[in-house]
């Protein structure tokens, strides 16, 4: 059993629920490409210092209502989900077995707004057909491969993309930020309070928002957490209430009261204040 094996037999059962409530608006590829790049953040698997695997084949579950509506969007749609993926994969200096791939199911049992993310590493010889191959190492660049039939799949191929290996990797800086009620505030310092008190770091004009509600605080040089401070009506990360610190990433939304804040990390210095 070679080492890949190993990899897979770690990853293939890594599942993320998610719940968007029981809102009847159809669900948006933007919220599904979110969920699909947190997935790939939590399922993570460090190989070596400063080197992630991170999962190339999602199979997202869905209700009836959400499927028909995801079926509806044709492959374009799909393939440019996969492609913002695969380039999550890159900012984050991830290593990616082969191509991005989705798949839709139907689950009778979950409400509209209720999904599950099943992720997993995949070898290129157990892609399913109508996957896009992958490039391989050359010294120069070959010819764009002809299009051949393939057998009816419900696998979503996204385009060619260079291995990760391939991706020259050049120093980026990131700038932490959050969005709330359409302004922006740049997270400057370790740690930051939200509430409705005036004298938080980020008031937040709303009645079911505590004085003093929750908290963001820096851990290392990357990463990102999210505390309650006992606030009366709790806090939100991606729908789930929690009860202890909690880490977020690019795309997480945090849900106070009626607020939702996103929590983003974009590469140029334009954040507000904070």
């Amino acid at each position: 059993m070679g080492f890949l094996d190993n990899v897979e037999r770690g990853l293939e059962k890594v599942v993320t629920s998610f719940f968007r409530g029981t809102s009847t608006a159809d669900l948006k590829p933007v919220e599904l490409t979110t969920a699909l790049r947190n997935d790939m953040d939590r399922g993570i698997m460090p190989i070596s210092e400063g080197r992630s695997l991170a999962a190339n084949d999602f199979v997202v579950s869905l209700s009836t209502k959400d499927y028909n509506t995801a079926k509806g969007w044709g492959q374009g749609v799909v393939n440019e989900m996969a492609k913002v993926t695969a380039e999550h994969a890159a900012t984050q200096d991830y290593s990616v077995h082969g191509d991005i791939m989705i798949h839709f199911v139907s689950n009778d049992d979950f409400k509209p707004g209720e999904m599950e993310i099943s992720s997993s590493v995949k070898e290129s010889s157990s892609r399913p057909a109508a996957s896009a191959p992958v490039k391989e190492r050359a010294s120069a660049p070959a010819a764009p491969a002809a299009p051949s039939a393939t057998p009816p799949t419900t696998a979503q191929p996204r385009p060619t993309v260079r291995p990760i290996a391939e991706i020259p990797k050049r120093p980026v800086q990131k700038q932490a930020i959050l969005e709330v009620a359409g302004q922006r505030y740049a997270l400057h310092h370790h740690s930051i309070v939200l509430g409705r008190s005036a004298s938080t770091d980020i008031p937040v004009d709303d009645s079911g928002v505590s004085r003093q509600h929750a908290r963001v605080e820096t851990r290392g040089k990357t990463s990102f957490v999210v505390t309650d401070l006992g606030s009366t009506n709790g806090t939100y990360v991606d729908g789930k209430k929690i009860s202890e610190e909690t880490r977020i990433f690019d795309g997480s939304v945090i849900t106070i009261g009626q607020t939702k804040i996103v929590f983003r990390l974009i590469t140029s210095n334009n954040g507000g204040r904070a």
